[in-house]
């Protein structure tokens, strides 16, 4: 399987390092003997490595030695077109293994925009889309996460939704199919719903969620973990080869959110409050960062702020790692929450941008959506960042909320327009970026009977922020108005909803939450083909009406939700605590939940100058990172060197960067042992160094030399003119017939061929970059052109060589064998300039 996908799928998709796994922290077992599990994430591989709680999930299923966890994401259409033409199964990262080797594949699902992903994806894996077409050769098919809290509408695609934290649940699941593996279907399903709470068999229910037998239970509760115990958190985490949506060390320091925002479906779904005590969360990012060498720590919680004494944690941090210039990063944070010392706690090694979510312009609406605090409280953390130093900061709004007027659309102006003046009291640049997304009414909220405003009235009330806010200093995005309408059909849609998603998938929809790939005909059609109105769906529900979710039970009562809308309608009302369950009372209970902030202060920076020393190493890279770009090389040695803890020299500034200086970069998909970087230190050049930095980096790149750069160094770019690449002679049928061709190119005076850039395609003379084409034994060597040498790509020359070519030229096994200046009939060696 590996083989083919090296041939025929990864040289030929825009980003094969998103199919072909090998990061550090990947754990691959041998299958025999264990049960297989394959976590499916149903989107791009950028987004769902970003997810922390897939981390967490792959940690403790392949702690269990019976276990064996690997994982899979959505591939992007341009590889769904390549793997459906070369019938390619949907695979693993870890062992390409096809999905149907698995015994059971568990999809997360963060919202209702990848839905028609996972269709792709169980098509793709040659498993039938619903569950009564499947037999007992297929995996079972599980779906968790915040989405399947309203699990109707995947109801007949998946055969099990399991409702609520993951950690002690899924192996239960897993132990249970361990048991009974080579049993049938029907038995794995009824002993996993007889034994394990918190699981939903829609083949039990019939479309009232009625149970159809006497053990499935009439209300699936959601499962709450009591406390987040430190073995659920990797010290090797997964570290990704490619460029992820969120680029930093994530942590986990507190579950659920104490605030109850009443649009929210976070709060009530991840409630009570769990609280990780400073000493597991300082614990693990030591760990976790001495094993993947992060530039930015992000505290992780639904409302970081709202951690109790989170200076002292942040400040405690932010000194332990400034020496190995590690940042901390919070995310959206509840203005009046903020103090001065939790900013410069922050801003003590980078400044990255602030980000505050007021989600309503006017006091009013903000009390109304317990959203409570004035607009003074937003400026005075801007004021306070500003006066800090801080150059950006983002504000997150919504439209289309209840009872929002136009005075409301207008409070959101004022209130940008008056940061904007803040910002000007302080000197330099000054950066507002608004985020703005419509209204969605979410399940277990008081907001879930509201009506959503259809996509031209929202775009509407953007358009009355974006008009009055037309500057260039305050810069506005906004989330899609058509694909918000979708979403707010589906969040609160029924098994009907079954039918649309699958007519969508099958002409065609993927990728609805990226721009260039959503499109909104394709939903209309299929809401009109299926009888669903748009209209009718986004209107206020009853009361009365039995909603898609009543037999899920998680956080308040119906009874209680109804009693809240109610009062919000009637009056603005102080927000009544809903009361916990027994269960939740005591996890609340072993969580100590006191907020407040601590008054812990940053200490001072060391601004000492120190000696500055270069130098330089020649590294290469294995097959297992070939599809790493220029800049994943770069970011990958940039962590290396931190976790061997170098004295590394950093730019000055608000942002400091390592001072690095890379070769010319080396094309995707080839290995090489001549890749070449200038180091430069804040001490002396010692040979520990080098070892520490070999030991760092990631098994299949490896350092060949090292020495000290002395005197002003010369850019290697600049000064290279000359490179040489290997292809093995067996990629040619015939050898003699390679050689004739060698020969015919070497005589030539000119081969033209197309270069294709950016913008054009342009014919390009390559002949006068060939410098030598050879056969050494059985390979191939190309001597070709490098800056004031001339420029070719070995794909362009094996395009002349095609004949008697097994595979296509892009497929060929290249490696970068050495570069050097070749001057006055001499070589050069990078080393020696």
């Amino acid at each position: 399987m590996r083989t083919l996908l090296e041939k025929k799928l990864f040289p030929f998709v825009i980003k094969p390092g998103r199919y072909t796994g090998g990061e550090p922290g990947q754990i691959v077992k041998d299958p025999e003997g264990r049960l297989n599990y394959l976590h499916a994430y149903p989107d791009k591989y950028e987004l769902g490595q970003s997810y922390l709680g897939l981390q967490t999930i792959y940690h403790i299923i392949n702690s269990d030695d019976r276990f064996l966890c690997e994982r899979v994401y959505a591939v992007d259409t341009d590889t769904e077109e390549i793997m459906r033409r070369e019938k390619i199964p949907l695979f693993s990262l870890e062992s390409s293994r096809p999905a149907m080797a698995f015994d059971a594949v568990g999809f997360t699902l963060v919202d209702e925009s990848v839905y028609t992903n996972l269709l792709t994806m169980l098509d793709l894996g040659g498993i039938p889309l619903h569950t009564a077409d499947r037999d007992n050769r297929h995996p079972l098919v599980m779906a968790g996460g915040p989405s399947v809290y309203n699990p109707e509408p995947l109801a007949d695609f998946i055969d099990l939704f399991f409702i609520g934290d993951g950690e002690e649940g899924l192996p239960q699941i897993l132990e249970i199919l361990l048991r009974l593996k080579g049993q049938s279907r029907a038995e794995k399903l009824e002993a996993i719903g007889r034994e394990v709470e918190s699981v939903y068999i829609p083949e039990y229910y019939d479309c009232e969620h009625n149970p159809l037998n006497d053990f499935a239970p009439p209300k699936i509760k959601a499962r709450l973990v009591r406390s987040l115990k430190p073995e659920y958190y990797p010290e090797q985490p997964l570290v990704p080869l490619i460029e992820p949506v969120h680029n930093h060390l994530g942590v986990e320091i507190m579950r659920g959110c104490p605030q109850g925002c009443r649009f929210c479906m976070a709060g009530p779904i991840y409630r009570p409050v769990r609280i990780r005590p400073k000493a597991d969360i300082t614990n693990q990012v030591e760990q976790q960062i001495n094993h993947s060498g992060y530039e930015e720590v992000s505290l992780m919680s639904l409302s970081s702020a709202d951690y109790p004494d989170i200076e002292t944690l942040a400040t405690t941090l932010a000194r332990r790692l400034e020496t190995r210039k590690v940042s901390i990063a919070l995310p959206s944070l509840r203005p009046g929450t903020i103090g001065p010392a939790l900013l410069d706690a922050v801003r003590r090694v980078r400044n990255y941008g602030l980000t505050f979510a007021p989600e309503a312009g006017s006091e009013r609406l903000r009390a109304f959506i317990r959203k409570n605090f004035p607009d003074e409280a937003i400026y005075d953390t801007a004021r306070m960042a500003f006066q800090r130093g801080w150059t950006t900061v983002k504000l997150y709004f919504m439209v289309g909320l209840p009872t929002e007027t136009d005075e409301d659309l207008q409070g959101i102006v004022n209130l940008c327009r008056q940061i904007q003046k803040i910002g000007r009291e302080y000197p330099g640049k000054k950066t507002i970026n608004v985020s703005i997304s419509p209204f969605i009414p979410k399940p277990f909220t008081p907001f879930q009977w509201d009506e959503a405003v259809d996509e031209r009235e929202a775009y509407r009330r953007i358009l009355f922020v974006k008009k009055k806010l037309n500057s260039n200093q305050i810069h506005i995005k906004h989330e899609d108005t058509k694909l918000s309408q979708v979403l707010a059909v589906l969040s609160r849609g029924g098994r009907e909803m079954g039918a649309v998603i699958e007519t969508v998938y099958k002409n065609g929809g993927r990728f609805d939450h990226w721009t260039e790939n959503f499109k909104y005909d394709l939903w209309v059609e299929a809401f009109e083909k299926n009888n669903v109105s748009i209209t009718e769906a986004l209107r206020a529900v009853p009361f009365t009406r039995n909603l898609p979710w009543s037999h899920i039970e998680k956080g308040a009562s119906i009874e209680h939700l109804q009693k809240e809308r109610q009062r919000t309608s009637a009056q603005l009302m102080e927000y009544v605590p809903l009361a916990l369950t027994a269960d939740e009372e005591q996890a609340a209970a072993n969580n100590n939940m006191e907020f407040g902030r601590g008054k812990k202060k940053v200490a001072s920076r060391n601004l000492a100058a120190p000696t500055k020393n270069r130098f330089r190493i020649r590294w290469g890279k294995t097959t297992r990172y070939k599809y790493m770009s220029h800049l994943d090389n770069l970011r990958m040695l940039e962590r290396s060197i931190r976790i061997a803890r170098l004295p590394v020299a950093y730019s000055q500034g608000f942002n400091p960067t390592m001072k690095l200086s890379f070769g010319p970069p080396l094309p995707l998909g080839f290995t090489s042992e001549a890749e070449y970087v200038d180091i430069t230190l804040d001490t002396n050049f010692m040979p520990y160094m080098l070892e520490s930095l070999q030991k760092a980096l990631p098994e299949g790149i490896n350092i060949f030399d090292a020495r000290a750069v002395l005197g002003k160094a010369v850019s290697l770019s600049a000064a290279l003119n000359r490179v040489e690449y290997c292809v093995p002679v067996e990629e040619w049928a015939d050898k003699d017939d390679l050689n004739n061709n060698l020969k015919n190119i070497m005589n030539a005076e000119k081969l033209e061929t197309e270069r294709t850039g950016k913008n054009d395609t342009k014919r390009v003379d390559i002949r006068p970059a060939i410098y030598e084409l050879k056969i050494e034994g059985d390979i191939l060597v190309m001597t070709l052109g490098l800056g004031e040498g001339g420029y070719t790509r070995p794909t362009e020359v094996t395009e002349f060589l095609g004949e008697n070519l097994i595979n296509d030229p892009v497929a060929l096994p290249y490696h970068r064998r050495a570069m050097y200046r070749f001057e006055e009939d001499r070589k050069i060696d990078p080393m020696d300039i």
